[in-house]
């Protein structure tokens, strides 16, 4: 996952966290630097209090080495018990050396191996001890080894401090070994002076040289003091080692050194010693305690700067633990309250602008698009700020205010296009429907068969015509003129699809349930089942037939099925077709390709009426589905033949002239001229180009000759069963053709539908055609002169009924009109041949 992809939580946290971080770090580096640097310090109290216990332990071994000479001297007696007190707090002392530096001392590099070597040193003590107590050892000899270990304690100490990398404490440290150097000088002074009084107050070139030598090592440690030491210090120590005994001290030592070697005093009195022993002693001792209470003032400073150092180390560690962690706070409170501002406008901002992409501006859309009033002002995104948000919510405002004002504009003008489109199919369909009645004029007049065959096909293409725009008007959202609260027939309004389609002959309507569709959705119904059919024609073999037929199910709905042999569908352009079909895919823009699918939506959504196109495994070809509830269907009651001829029953099977009993087509083409006419001769074709029949056309008057002549005619032979058309299984009584002209045309109501040919329907009650006066013309031609029926009879179509004789029945010439929601259900009366005779009509054959 890259890191441009984070998302902004994530990105502020990084942004904010990497800073953090980085001052928590050094924070904590300075801190363990702090923490670091006070525990050196402690190390070095700690270093400070073995060196002042060290510096006990000098001071003991020191008096005890003074203890020791003058006990081997022939000056003095010295009291074995005061020796033995010494020694043991030299013991002591060294107890509490070890003790420090075994339980709180940890000694590496040099102050480790100096410690090693002083513990080595102290271990011949108790030997030495031994030949002093005995008196087994020379003066000399306990001076030299007591000197050598006092030596080792002191390179000890100067190791203690070697480790001290702060001025304070290093300058410190040096002071203090300096001082207790040279007061280790005046200690050795002091007994090899003790060492010439035992020798009667004369100094050997031994006693001369070792005190020459320990005077130039005091002047160069004191020199080497006043050198390190500050004002502060040497004034000290200044204003301390002085007095009466200090310089009685100096003289007796500069007039040992002035003695020559192995003269006494008696032999010379100006060169003998002027100090006694006691004196001696006295004054040495008192310079010594005046030097050591410097070396005590050096070790307590020494002692305050380190703790001091060390209080100050952790103070200022705790003190940079506090600012960090309070800048760490900080910068949290502070990146946390601006991370949350920026969070929330950006929040803010993505939760409106994702509530207008996918809920508010299309909503807006839709109402805009449904021809609801849409408020031209949009809320504005509630980020008022000036910042760059703000200015983005500004923007964002702008830009769906644009968007809702050109939706608001399209809609404007797809309505004007949809008006203008309504406009001019309404003025098309008013020209179409004056064709229509023209041309109907034109068929009533016309007596040759196949000028009147060439009639009805242009008529058949006007209907188609008139329902292209009747779609148009649908696809533009339009509300067809036409409606009627009439029931109708089911079987009715399906006939009445088929012969709204070119390849109407390829149609097999199967019986369907006596069941009535309500007026307002039988028009819809039938313009829905037309667009199927056409398509189901369209795209299947011109040998196949198209099936179509319906059930009535078990919750009162009525399911109506069309079944192809066609090339099919892909699964996904199934799913395709059935998103487009349904209601909710009714409101898009329709394909230019697919607007039947559209029309289907439409007409199926304004009813409820459910479509389903799916393919059949195993089996070539699409399965259309049309579920019509039951609140738009009506149970038919059963009716009876009346005297003027009505139905008592309505057929189940459509009757479409040309098919044989076995439900084949014949070859769709009607005969070029009318010599030899049959019972579907003079039939109204609707496809152009195929001259096949649309409606059935009674020839009552050539019934007789087309009995005498059927086997001159274009009808099938006898031995092909399968074309020779079939007669109605029931006949009605013929209905009289009225003898009233027709309206003219513009006085008739404008017609919706051209319907396919089908077996007669009943008349509604009190409806029925009235016989007309007089007998029938004849053209030259042999033909009936065809008579406008009245308007008072409603559409139907009248079922033949064979001759007296079983020859086959002639179908009686007629056409009716009657609407069928928004379009025209007319259908051609039929009339059984009453005289088998046409002289018996009483007319002339012109």
């Amino acid at each position: 996952m890259q890191w441009r992809n984070w998302r902004l939580l994530v990105k502020l946290a990084a942004v904010l966290i990497v800073p953090a971080l980085l001052a928590v770090a050094l924070g904590v580096v300075q801190i363990q630097g702090d923490v670091a640097r006070a525990n050196s310090y402690a190390d070095m109290q700690r270093l400070v209090k073995m060196r002042g216990e060290l510096r006990t332990l000098l001071e003991a071994l020191q008096m005890e080495r003074t203890m020791s000479v003058e006990r081997l001297g022939d000056s003095v007696p010295l009291d074995p018990s005061a020796l033995r007190q010494q020694t043991r707090r030299v013991d002591s002392a060294q107890t509490a050396v070890t003790s420090t530096r075994n339980q709180e001392v940890s000694l590496a590099g040099v102050a480790g191996n100096r410690y090693r070597d002083a513990a080595s040193l102290l271990t011949r003590l108790p030997a030495l001890r031994a030949q002093v107590a005995s008196g087994h050892i020379a003066s000399w000899t306990a001076l030299n080894d007591y000197s050598t270990i006092i030596n080792g304690l002191l390179n000890l100490g100067q190791a203690l401090f070697s480790p001290f990398s702060v001025p304070q404490l290093s300058r410190s440290a040096t002071t203090l070994y300096d001082l207790e150097a040279a007061e280790e000088q005046i200690h050795l002074q002091h007994v090899i002076l003790l060492q010439a009084v035992g020798r009667g107050h004369s100094m050997t070139p031994t006693l001369i040289r070792a005190l020459q030598e320990s005077d130039v090592r005091l002047r160069d440690r004191l020199g080497d003091f006043r050198t390190v030491a500050i004002p502060t210090e040497l004034g000290d120590y200044q204003r301390t080692v002085t007095g009466s005994a200090v310089s009685r001290r100096a003289q007796a030592v500069s007039a040992a050194l002035a003695v020559p070697p192995g003269s006494g005093v008696q032999q010379n009195a100006t060169t003998s010693l002027p100090i006694s022993v006691e004196k001696w002693n006295h004054d040495s001792e008192n310079t010594g305690m005046l030097v050591d209470k410097v070396a005590d003032d050096l070790t307590g400073t020494l002692r305050t700067t380190s703790a001091k150092l060390q209080d100050q180390s952790s103070n200022r560690a705790g003190v940079a633990s506090v600012i960090v962690f309070a800048v760490l706070l900080l910068a949290l409170a502070i990146g946390f309250a601006i991370g949350r501002h920026l969070l929330r406008s950006l929040t803010v901002l993505r939760t409106t602008a994702l509530d207008v992409a996918e809920h508010r501006l299309p909503a807006a859309v839709v109402s805009i698009r449904e021809g609801q009033v849409a408020d031209a002002a949009v809320d504005v995104v509630p980020v008022h700020t000036t910042e760059e948000f703000g200015q983005l919510a500004r923007a964002f405002d702008t830009v769906h205010f644009q968007a809702v004002r050109l939706a608001a504009e399209q809609a404007g003008l797809r309505g004007d296009l949809r008006n203008t489109l309504v406009n001019l199919s309404r003025r098309s369909q008013s020209l179409v429907d004056r064709l229509l009645l023209l041309m109907e004029q034109l068929e009533r007049r016309e007596e040759d068969p196949d000028q009147l065959a060439s009639l009805f096909t242009l008529d058949h293409l006007a209907t188609r015509m008139r329902r292209n725009n009747e779609n148009m008007m649908v696809l533009c959202g339009s509300t067809l003129v036409r409606s009627s609260h009439q029931r109708v027939a089911l079987d009715t309004v399906l006939r009445g699809a088929v012969s709204e389609i070119e390849r109407y002959q390829r149609v097999l309507v199967q019986p369907s349930p006596p069941v009535d569709v309500i007026g307002y959705a039988a028009g819809d119904l039938g313009r829905l089942v037309a667009e199927l059919l056409d398509n189901a024609t369209a795209f299947s073999p011109p040998h196949t037939q198209v099936i179509i037929g319906g059930t009535r199910e078990s919750d009162g709905s009525v399911l109506i099925e069309i079944q192809d042999e066609g090339i099919g569908m892909s699964e996904s352009d199934l799913a395709m077709a059935n998103q487009r079909v349904a209601a909710e895919a009714a409101t898009d823009t329709p394909a230019s390709r697919q607007l039947g699918l559209f029309v289907v939506g439409r007409l199926a959504n304004r009813h409820g009426i459910a479509v389903n196109l799916s393919s059949q495994p195993g089996r070539r070809g699409l399965r259309a589905r049309v579920r019509i509830s039951a609140t738009l269907v009506n149970a038919q009651a059963p009716t009876h033949t009346d005297q003027q001829g009505t139905m008592a029953e309505r057929p189940t099977a459509a009757r479409i002239p040309g098919r044989a009993s076995g439900g084949r087509m014949d070859d769709g083409k009607t005969p070029s001229r009318p010599p030899r006419p049959f019972a579907g001769t003079a039939q109204r074709p609707a496809p152009a180009g195929e001259g096949a029949p649309r409606e059935p056309v009674g020839l009552p008057w050539f019934a007789e000759a087309a009995s005498a002549s059927a086997t001159a005619t274009a009808a099938p032979s006898a031995g092909n069963a399968a074309d020779t058309p079939v007669p109605p299984a029931a006949a009605v009584k013929p209905a009289p053709v009225p003898s009233s002209s027709p309206k003219p045309p513009g006085d008739r109501e404008p017609t919706t539908d051209r319907p396919a040919p089908a077996p007669a329907v009943r008349h509604p009650a009190g409806r029925a055609a009235q016989e007309p006066d007089g007998p029938t013309d004849l053209t030259q031609a042999g033909l009936p002169r065809r008579l406008p029926p009245t308007r008072s009879a409603p559409p139907a179509w009248a079922e033949r009924s064979p001759a007296g004789d079983g020859a086959t029945a002639g179908l009686v010439a007629g056409r009716a009109h009657s609407f069928l929601s928004s379009y025209q259900a007319g259908l051609r009366r039929a009339r059984p041949d009453q005289t088998q005779n046409p002289s018996a009509t009483g007319r002339k054959k012109p």
